[in-house]
């Protein structure tokens, strides 16, 4: 029993000191348990607010990018848009042309050997290509010459990558007759064949004019023949004039006076002193007479002064000489303050026509007062003969003289050597106001 009782004072003694050890345990456990939990939830906190932070951001971030792309999506659509709406205004536009191109532009697709791959509609009514045309030779729907259907299929049959122009005609269905320029343009497809693009270009109407032209040219060539052979005709009976004037004066003048002194001279007697002494004065007074008479005549024909000084030292010397032999108030005066010397062509001319234009305003026009003047630009030579006379009509002067006329001849060979040397004569006249002539001669043309 004591041993029973010391096992159970054991028993309780050591399940006293077991619940002491656990409640000591259990104190030393509360202590240090708080200190534990909380640090473990600060750990825990602290991981879930960096968890949760970086979630946020990330979330926040991906937010950012899906707005960026969805922006982005949204300018792609309208640009997307954009590009549509342009493409089908290109289409629109295209579609116009093309039809536009297929109604007006004579054009068609061929192979290389000519087999039609297709052709504009234009083009097609010109030439009355069928409906089934593919396939066929688009020299025979053309009706080419044999010379020019070998032609056209060898400029198409070429593979050189250039551009190739010439001119076919052909008959149309109206039997007109149609010039066409042909342009033919090779076409490398991506597959490596070659297409030729042929263009073609109605020049029908220019051909015609162009014809038109050329028959226009030579009427005009066979009316200036014809003027020419006139003019021709007319010079040589000009020439013929003047040389029968020459010798009327050379007659009525020179020729008498040598008469006249042969028979003075015949009539001489020596054994008559006074008579003798009074048909020697009168013999020297014919004789003077007669060197100026030959002097005129010789100075008419070919002035020295225009071959050794020009053309206007010969008409001062003119004017002068005139001047004195027609007791006319014929005036010269030069402006030009320069020694101008021109082909001798163009002198003899500028000198004709200033002597034909003074002799017509002594015979003709009666003026007492002629004025002759002379001016020089860089470029220019103007001769200027202006009158007092009775003056004229000008539009009664025919431009082609069938006669001799009085005044018309001499006009109109003044206004045809104007021609030939390149100038101008301007002619300014009325009844009773006078006349004035000028003459316009380049000087950069010689």
């Amino acid at each position: 029993m004591k041993i029973t009782k010391h096992i159970q004072h054991l028993y309780i003694g050591v399940s006293i000191g077991i619940l002491s050890v656990g409640i000591a345990i259990a104190n030393l456990w509360y202590q240090l348990a708080y200190p534990i939990l909380t640090t473990i939830f600060l750990i825990i906190f602290c991981s879930s607010c960096i968890i949760v932070y970086r979630s946020i951001f990330s979330i926040q971030k991906q937010m950012l990018l899906l707005q960026k792309k969805a922006a982005e999506a949204t300018d792609n659509i309208e640009r997307l848009q954009k590009s549509n709406l342009v493409k089908e205004q290109q289409i629109k536009e295209l579609s116009t042309l093309t039809y536009a191109l297929d109604q007006t532009l004579l054009y068609a697709r061929v192979h290389t050997d000519g087999t039609i791959i297709s052709i504009g509609q234009r083009f097609a009514k010109l030439i009355l290509a069928s409906s089934k045309h593919k396939g066929k030779n688009i020299a025979e729907y053309m009706k080419l010459g044999e010379l020019q259907r070998n032609s056209i299929l060898q400029l198409i049959a070429q593979n050189k990558g250039g551009v190739f122009n010439e001119e076919f005609f052909f008959q149309s269905h109206h039997q007109k007759k149609i010039w066409l320029n042909v342009s033919i343009l090779s076409v490398f497809k991506p597959s490596g064949t070659v297409e030729k693009l042929l263009i073609c270009t109605d020049i029908t109407k220019r051909k015609e004019a162009k014809t038109e032209i050329e028959e226009l040219r030579a009427l005009h060539y066979q009316k200036q023949e014809e003027r020419q052979k006139t003019n021709a005709s007319l010079i040589v009976e000009a020439q013929e004039e003047e040389r029968k004037r020459i010798a009327k004066e050379i007659h009525d003048s020179i020729g008498q006076m040598l008469t006249a002194l042969k028979f003075n001279i015949e009539s001489i007697n020596p054994a008559q002193v006074d008579k003798m002494n009074q048909k020697i004065e009168g013999l020297k007074k014919l004789s003077k007479d007669l060197i100026q008479g030959i002097r005129m005549a010789t100075f008419n024909l070919t002035p020295p002064e225009l071959k050794d000084y020009g053309v206007i030292k010969a008409l001062q010397k003119m004017t002068y000489e005139l001047n004195r032999l027609t007791n006319k108030n014929i005036i010269f005066e030069d402006q030009t303050s320069q020694i101008l010397r021109f082909d001798s062509l163009v002198e003899t001319n500028l000198y004709r026509v200033t002597q034909e234009a003074i002799n017509n305003a002594v015979k003709y026009a009666e003026a007492s007062f002629i004025m002759v003047t002379i001016n020089a630009s860089e470029n220019l030579l103007s001769i200027t003969i202006q009158d007092n006379g009775k003056g004229f009509d000008i539009n009664s002067i025919p431009s082609k003289p069938k006669n001799n006329a009085e005044g018309g001849m001499g006009l109109f060979f003044m206004k045809e050597r104007m021609n030939y040397i390149n100038g101008r004569i301007f002619i300014n006249s009325a009844p009773n106001n006078g006349t004035r002539i000028t003459l316009n001669y380049p000087m950069n043309t010689t």
